[in-house]
């Protein structure tokens, strides 16, 4: 691989060898909690995100919802287009769990949302990644991207909850972010893996809220292992 670009809690961007427009993303091992201040190094756990995340955006591109995802390289690596990073979280919520319940507590953990609620976020360990209103978001993105954020969001969401429901998973909420390619273009980046999505099954978690509520990294792996091998049943990467 080619020259480190960044380095991030879970993830490594190497520049792709003799092409400006491509990156090379690498999955650690790393697992973190509450912003760094729980860390634990899980082996199997890079290569397991590596492949969901390939899987599952080469499912959302071949249903037209465009990502940056190019190639996967095993074991651990993705082959993507190098995007202008957006610093906003998308959260897509179906069920009512986690933060959510402190902003709309008349909510019950658990309940089906009548619609999907998306929520944005400025993306800033520093800031503890705040809450954004669409006022805000005028100051970071133009109406029409934060727009068209939506609605990739939307349809991003249609397809994962019916794919994760056939595999026997509800599709809680999951996060996405977006970036511009080098020609403008917007389109999903970063990576969508048991890190960034919450996935139950009659209420049990298989996603990193096991860690969050103090899980041990066997705990972990051995969730993240039960999807991995649901999604690779089917979708076969090569």
């Amino acid at each position: 691989m080619a020259a480190k670009i960044c380095e991030g809690k879970t993830k490594k961007v190497f520049a792709a060898e003799n092409d400006g427009s491509k990156v090379i993303i690498f999955f650690k091992d790393d697992i973190t909690a509450f912003n760094g201040k729980r860390h634990d190094i899980i082996p199997e756990k890079g290569a397991i995100s590596a492949y969901i995340s390939s899987a599952i955006f080469k499912l959302l591109n071949e249903n037209g919802v465009k990502t940056h995802f190019i190639e996967y390289i095993p074991p651990n690596k993705m082959l993507a287009w190098k995007l202008n990073m957006i610093p906003l979280e998308i959260v897509c919520r179906n069920i009512a769990t986690g933060s959510l319940l402190k902003r709309l507590p008349m909510l019950k953990k658990g309940e089906r949302l009548k619609k999907p609620i998306i929520e944005f976020f400025y993306k800033s360990d520093e800031l503890g990644d705040p809450l954004l209103n669409e006022c805000h978001l005028e100051y970071i993105v133009n109406r029409e991207a934060i727009e068209e954020m939506k609605q990739i969001t939307l349809k991003a969401n249609e397809i994962l909850k019916k794919f994760f429901e056939e595999l026997g998973f509800t599709l809680v909420d999951f996060k996405l972010e977006f970036g511009t390619t080098m020609q403008g273009e917007l389109m999903i980046g970063d990576e969508l893996t048991c890190d960034t999505m919450r996935l139950w099954i009659n209420g049990e978690s298989f996603d990193k809220d096991i860690y969050r509520r103090g899980g041990s990294p066997e705990d972990v792996l051995k969730a993240y292992r039960k999807v991995y091998e649901a999604i690779k049943e089917r979708i076969e990467l090569k």
